[in-house]
């Protein structure tokens, strides 16, 4: 479980910064990745507070 929290956070941090980066030409797109990103991020939250009750 921590391993896919964590992979998941990662991932989620590079697209929503390449989603912020590419904002700036491609203004739907760019919003696009940000958003998936960011919802990645957020999903790995649930993942670390899984791990952290089971302990």
């Amino acid at each position: 479980m921590m391993k896919t929290g964590f992979i998941l956070f990662i991932s989620g941090i590079i697209l929503f910064m390449a989603g912020i980066l590419l904002s700036m030409q491609w203004g739907i797109a760019g919003t696009i990745m940000g958003i998936s990103g960011g919802m990645m991020m957020g999903s790995a939250a649930y993942f670390y507070a899984a791990n952290i009750r089971k302990d």
